[in-house]
């Protein structure tokens, strides 16, 4: 029997949130004044990832997602930057030897200019276009990774852009949005043979947005209103793109409710119990349901994004052991779960809602640039210490 992977314990970053310095769809769209606030020089990853490396070790973290930035590899059709190509590479290179493993998001929203003048990923072409931009990350950074996930949050993608008209490109109508599902899949399915032609042994996956929906009351109509969000929601794209997932990676925040009267559009919360900055209510068991829901899969799952948006700390340090207790229930049950990624290393430009929200393990000063670890960061760098062996995971008291 092959022997089981080490458990990946890491934290999150996408390009767009922490770089800062960008020139995408979205820094666009903040020009435009449809954000609180322009991203700017966000945390200013791209110039201070050495030392964010290091608070990764302080951390005891073992692995890091992290994105890559479309627009600053190819910011022409068919021309890439081999500078950013050769940092992205060297801040792989430096995860190796700090014996961090590197999970590589290669889409994270944020789109080229020239390829959101050309209508984004609705364009025929965007699975060539975006197939030749992977082709060229894995001639690039292969022989260092072997961890992807091709998308993040497609269906997020689709409704903050398409429907709801919140983000770029600000909404084109129900219909041209279910025909972007679909398009979607085929991006990634295409994304995911092309790596696969090139890196048989690589592991490739998308990170899905999974909601625990439940009924409003313990009424029929409320639950079956609950059951059809559940399936377009959360399982209609994993369905979709099949077998062309390695594992299925779980973007898990909140649960919200269903009542028949408003159809596809659920009540975010009760406006009662716990809620985040974000207005989102903390639900750790709702963890545990999405889980569940993707268990028949039978594939590997990675818990992708997990976090909270929050001022106070003591808060973040119950959420995470909170959300940790669900995971070890979870593999307690046989559910092959294989990793945790914390939502976000940093504090960071968090889209239309700019830089109120505070996710980060790490405090960023955004005037000085100067981080400061939170104390829940290091109530998770001693779990993960307290979790050197097999599953399932442990949360230990405080005092042990």
């Amino acid at each position: 029997m092959a022997e089981r992977p080490p458990f990946l314990w890491g934290a999150a970053t996408s390009s767009h949130q922490v770089e800062g310095h960008q020139h995408n769809d979205w820094t666009q769209w903040e020009a435009e004044g449809r954000t609180r606030e322009s991203s700017g020089r966000a945390a200013d990853h791209w110039r201070l990832w050495h030392q964010d490396f290091e608070l990764l070790t302080q951390l005891s973290l073992n692995s890091y997602r992290f994105s890559l930035e479309w627009s600053r590899i190819e910011p022409a059709p068919g021309q890439f930057d081999q500078n950013a190509l050769a940092q992205y590479r060297a801040m792989v290179i430096r995860l190796k030897e700090l014996h961090i493993t590197p999970l590589i998001t290669l889409h994270h929203f944020t789109l080229p200019l020239w390829l959101a003048q050309r209508g984004g990923l609705y364009n025929p072409d965007a699975c060539h276009w975006f197939a030749r931009y992977v082709n060229t990350i894995i001639q690039s950074l292969g022989d260092s990774v072997d961890l992807y996930i091709t998308l993040n949050e497609p269906m997020v993608l689709v409704i903050m852009g398409y429907i709801m008209a919140m983000w770029p490109p600000g909404g084109h109508g129900f219909t041209r949005a279910l025909k972007l599902i679909n398009r979607l899949a085929q991006i990634h399915q295409t994304a995911y043979h092309t790596i696969k032609e090139r890196q048989p042994q690589a592991q490739v996956g998308l990170a899905h947005h999974l909601i625990a929906f439940e009924p409003w009351r313990p009424h029929m109509a409320d639950r079956a209103t609950a059951n059809v969000l559940h399936y377009l929601m959360n399982d209609r794209f994993i369905k979709l793109v099949g077998d062309t997932q390695d594992f299925i990676g779980v973007n898990y925040y909140t649960r919200q409710y269903a009542h028949w009267s408003r159809g596809l559009h659920p009540i975010q919360n009760r406006s009662r119990g716990v809620l985040t900055d974000m207005g989102w209510e903390v639900y750790p068991e709702g963890l545990l349901q999405v889980l569940r829901r993707v268990k028949h899969y039978q594939k590997p799952i990675l818990i992708t994004e997990n976090g909270i948006s929050t001022g106070n700390d003591a808060l973040r340090t119950r959420y995470l052991e909170d959300h940790l207790n669900m995971v070890g229930a979870a593999q307690q049950e046989g559910l092959d779960v294989r990793g945790y990624f914390y939502w976000s290393l940093l504090d960071n430009f968090e889209w239309a809602e700019g830089f109120g929200p505070r996710f980060g393990l790490v405090d960023v000063n955004y005037e000085t640039l100067e981080r400061k670890i939170r104390p829940s960061a290091y109530r998770y760098r001693d779990i993960i210490r307290a979790n050197s062996g097999n599953p399932p995971i442990i949360v230990p008291s405080m005092s042990q």
